[in-house]
């Protein structure tokens, strides 16, 4: 009997074991595979997205050709048009270096093929554009010929999109099958082991089930923040747009960036930023009705689809949005304050891809944001604001691929006659737009929240250039300017740190300029990182001293080591007096304060013996160099008198 019962136990604990092996595998090798499903059919769907938006924008650009007339317009529509081919191509490249499936490889060859026989009408319309040959010939072949092509192209993008789709749904359809698979086998065996057999059933079941639900929100839900995300949100869109169609009705679009939010994230960390996109996500859905759809697109960008919205009650969700943010964010005990832009797009019935109206919205945001009205509601005028989104976009590019290069002007020692540093100077050598100095992009980075980023490429190719300097034998000090955002930053004082150990250079070689407005505009935290650098021992100086309009007083506490004249007071030095007597006293005042003294726009030989008379310290300008890059500076070493150690300095004409 003990036998029986003893092989009944055996029989029971195998069972056991097995029902125990054979559940959790199979649970985890189909779980990983519909989450690879998942994250493919959602990259997958974006790519898809880019082509079909692109193809839109290639057909309203070729149509457009034959009626544009001023040909500074038409370069920049077919320039326009190239870009968008190339971003279709693009997408369509990296969907096609994916795992693809049977359907998908299908209507991408398709998608080939039509390509392919489009492309002689496409290349001959834009030729004829741009020859002004026969208009009426060239308005034919593109009404009849390139734009049907196009659009054959554009429907099998929309079957691509509409194959992803399904592909979403029966993955979450399969991992339904699977939980209900399981679910029987594991009640099956564990009648079979008795009540043992039931409990390890039961809690098998219950992992599959919790896991499947798991991946249906990866599938469409946001892991931070629990709201739709962009894979639910289009699919929701594009169910209110078919909907709109066949019943009309109005809806419309919000999309809203939270203002401010890097700062908490520099500044408290990401937990705290984490949490505050978390509690801002429930504000939102509190002000929405239930039929409405609060999503997030990543980052601190959400997407508010508001059914019954009209341009009469934008005013008044703007005004429910500004309410429930205006509630301060608690975080232990302090209070955080943050507002947000909003941008509007509405539902009209020439409206058909879900992507158009979150892009419509996209541009409204940020004529909001650049206005500071808090919103705006989309407008075609306002399609310029794309050609700025775009240039946003391809400074990210250029800071990311080192597209950027540095020129370096020589500063001179007035008592040696010789250099003793360079200032570094950004340029961005654009494909399109050609050669471009700071003032065409700094703006726009502080702007878009790249300046900490564009900084940091600067100090680092800038020390880096400094290192091998000094490896040649020119001991020289290298200048590099801050901007106002970066005396934000209090990890500032960290990554010049950092990059100071990484490219083995002494910390007094380096000097950090700042204008006299930045140091005003945020005098508090400005003191605070100052203040550190210099106990890092970085030589710290006032750029274009005398524009601005700092206090004298605050001046004796910036722990600053060096004032620089800006050039509009040196360069008419000796045909107005009053700007004689301003350098006169800034060159007295800084020596009285124990600072040094550089002179910026020295041009000729009478200004540069006037400012030795005056005690300056160092000078640079035209006189002795132009800013020029790293090869012609080295040729500029070793052959200028400048880079030697005369007693006096000799006569000189200007640098080339």
């Amino acid at each position: 009997m003990s036998l029986l019962i003893g092989t009944g136990f055996l029989v029971v604990l195998i069972l056991m074991l097995t029902l125990s092996m054979i559940g959790l595998r199979y649970v985890s090798e189909t779980n990983q595979r519909l989450k690879q499903i998942a994250e493919n059919n959602n990259i997958k769907t974006e790519l898809a997205t880019e082509m079909h938006t692109a193809l839109l924008e290639r057909a309203l650009s070729i149509r457009a050709l034959p009626i544009i007339t001023d040909p500074f317009d038409l370069d920049e529509e077919i320039q326009h048009f190239g870009a968008q081919g190339n971003l279709y191509l693009q997408a369509r490249l990296r969907i096609e270096a994916m795992q693809l499936s049977p359907a998908e490889n299908a209507i991408l060859k398709q998608i080939r093929a039509l390509t392919r026989r489009s492309q002689p009408e496409v290349e001959a319309a834009v030729e004829m554009s741009i020859l002004k040959t026969d208009q009426a010939k060239l308005l034919a072949m593109i009404l009849h010929t390139a734009i049907p092509k196009q659009k054959l192209i554009i429907e099998q993008v929309g079957a691509l999109l509409d194959l992803q789709r399904k592909q979403t749904a029966a993955a979450v359809r399969e991992a339904e099958i699977s939980h209900v698979r399981m679910r029987g086998l594991m009640i099956g065996l564990g009648l079979a082991a008795l009540l043992t057999g039931g409990a390890i059933a039961w809690f098998v079941s219950r992992q599959v089930a919790r896991q499947a639900e798991q991946l249906t929100n990866q599938a469409l839900f946001d892991e931070l923040t629990g709201l739709a995300n962009r894979s639910l949100l289009l699919n929701h869109l594009n169910y209110e747009i078919k909907s709109a169609r066949r019943n009309p009705y109005a809806f419309g679009v919000a999309l809203m960036d939270l203002d401010r939010f890097k700062e908490v994230n520099d500044t408290l960390g990401h937990d705290v930023g984490d949490e505050l996109l978390r509690e801002v996500g429930k504000r939102l859905k509190k002000i929405v009705r239930s039929g409405d759809m609060v999503a997030r697109l990543g980052g601190d960008e959400y997407v508010l689809v508001l059914r019954g919205l009209t341009e009469t009650g934008i005013p008044r969700i703007a005004e429910s949005i500004r309410l429930a943010l205006d509630l301060p964010f608690h975080w232990k005990n302090q209070s955080i304050d943050i507002g947000a832009s909003l941008g509007v797009s509405l539902f009209h019935p020439g409206i058909s891809d879900p992507s158009e109206l979150i892009r419509q919205a996209d541009i409204a945001m940020y004529i909001a944001k650049r206005s500071g009205k808090g919103y705006a509601l989309y407008a075609p005028d306002q399609e310029h604001s794309r050609n700025e989104l775009s240039f946003k976009s391809e400074l990210r590019e250029a800071i990311h691929q080192n597209q950027l290069s540095l020129y370096f002007q020589p500063q001179i020692d007035h008592q040696r006659g010789c250099i003793v540093g360079v200032e570094a100077l950004v340029r961005w050598n654009h494909p399109s737009r050609g050669f471009l100095v700071p003032d065409r992009f700094i703006s726009m980075a502080e702007d878009a929240g790249l300046i900490d980023a564009l900084t940091h490429w600067v100090l680092r190719h800038a020390l880096i250039h400094l290192a091998t300097l000094n490896r040649q034998g020119h001991h020289l000090t290298m200048s590099v300017n801050l901007s106002a955002r970066n005396l934000h930053d209090l990890n500032l004082p960290a990554t010049v740190s950092e990059l100071l150990a990484e490219t083995g250079v002494a910390s007094g070689k380096l000097k950090l300029e700042i204008t006299e407005s930045a140091i005003m505009a945020n005098p508090k935290d400005s003191l605070s990182i100052l203040t550190e650098l210099d106990h890092m021992g970085v030589t710290l100086a006032i750029d274009d001293f005398g524009t601005g309009y700092s206090s004298l007083a605050y001046l004796k506490q910036l722990p600053v080591d060096e004032l620089k004249i800006d050039k509009s007071f040196v360069i008419d030095l000796e045909k107005r007096e009053n700007d004689a007597v301003i350098v006169r006293s800034t060159i007295d005042l800084a020596h009285n304060l124990g600072l040094k003294v550089t002179a910026e726009g020295v041009e000729t030989q009478a200004i540069w013996d006037t400012l030795s008379i005056l005690g300056c310290d160092f000078s640079q300008g035209y006189l002795m160099g132009r800013a020029m890059p790293a090869e012609k500076l080295a040729i500029w070493l070793q052959e200028s008198g400048w880079s030697q150690s005369p007693l006096a300095a000799p006569q000189r004409v200007p640098a080339a």
